[in-house]
């Protein structure tokens, strides 16, 4: 990735890994690092370790985003083709549950009108027997 170095900023780190420094900060709080410990002069110099654990962190985070597929960067297509089967399989994925929840709301949608019918009917029912006069009420 790059040749060894001692110690680097997190800045340094940031701009090789391409993120901000605030998201290699971050990644290396939430790991449980302390950063005041590291800190020279006012700026945190990151060791080989903590070099080591963003990097480790940054690769894990990016397999992820991208399904775990090697980014191509010799030139082979062979990967590329890897992620567009991944991708098509999502879309086709995507688009089953979209049909699903289509069908769904439609669903839902019909039993909404037969509850509007219904209550429709019952205000007419109620309406009608307020419309009698007293003596038809045991009618």
């Amino acid at each position: 990735m790059s040749n060894p170095v001692e110690k680097m900023t997190i800045k340094n780190l940031a701009d090789e890994l391409g993120v901000s420094k605030n998201t290699v900060r971050n990644q290396l709080v939430n790991s449980g690092f302390d950063l005041a410990q590291y800190k020279e002069n006012g700026i945190i110099m990151l060791d080989k370790e903590l070099i080591g654990v963003a990097r480790s962190i940054y690769r894990s985070k990016t397999s992820q985003l991208t399904g775990n597929l090697p980014v191509n960067k010799a030139g082979n297509n062979f990967p590329l083709e890897k992620e567009n089967e991944f991708l098509r399989e999502q879309l086709v994925e995507k688009d089953k549950q979209i049909s699903e929840l289509t069908e769904m709301i439609r669903d839902q949608q019909k039993l909404t009108l037969l509850q509007q019918q219904k209550n429709d009917q019952l205000l007419l029912e109620n309406q009608e027997l307020k419309n009698r006069k007293w003596w038809q009420f045991w009618k």
